[in-house]
């Protein structure tokens, strides 16, 4: 997503970091406020802590009362914490992160795994939409192809069944976002 089809110049442009404490969160947040974006997390911290943030902000010399970061600790299954988000922050798009990962944890708990990154994703979808919010970055996984036909993957590389619950929940979600957009071409996925 480019700021031009934003329609906005990158200093008056927020963008919600879902899980955005995390390893690969933390260093595209540094990222996005190096392009001079403003950034909102939204982190449950199942899966990091709040010194990561305080890294970020160390990092990049932000201050903790400066408007270009905000960290709000919350569930993006949490409708009304989202809604509040929304409201206070003036967000153009979202970068989804934000899920359970271990491939290993989600066969042993396969409803918490379907629960949390499909219910989650769906709940900050419709909060999203109803904040007139329609682009997003979903972090898939390469798990999506099941045993690959060949490697490397690519883009047009067909997919297959997963092979765990895990990866049963990254096709899931790209399949719900794909049929987001069929059914409203204003999302920009």
């Amino acid at each position: 997503m480019t700021n031009k089809q934003l329609g906005k110049a990158p200093s008056s442009t927020t963008v919600l970091v879902a899980g955005g404490a995390g390893f690969i969160g933390t260093h595209t947040v540094l990222e996005l406020l190096d392009g001079g974006y403003n950034v909102v997390i939204v982190d449950n911290l199942y899966n990091s802590k709040p010194e990561a943030v305080r890294r970020v902000r160390q990092i990049a010399g932000i201050a903790e009362d400066d408007p270009r970061l905000s960290f709000v600790e919350a569930d993006i299954l949490d409708r009304d914490a989202m809604h509040q988000v929304f409201e206070q922050h003036d967000v153009d798009a979202i970068i989804l992160f934000a899920g359970y990962k271990a491939v290993g944890e989600s066969v042993r708990k396969p409803l918490e795994y379907y629960w949390n990154n499909i219910a989650g994703t769906l709940a900050l979808m419709d909060v999203a939409r109803s904040h007139g919010v329609k682009n997003v970055i979903f972090s898939s996984s390469a798990t999506v192809y099941g045993e690959p036909d060949s490697v490397p993957l690519t883009e047009s590389s067909p997919k297959h069944d997963a092979t765990n619950p895990y990866g049963w929940t990254k096709s899931m979600i790209e399949q719900m976002l794909t049929d987001l957009y069929v059914g409203d071409d204003e999302w920009n996925v």
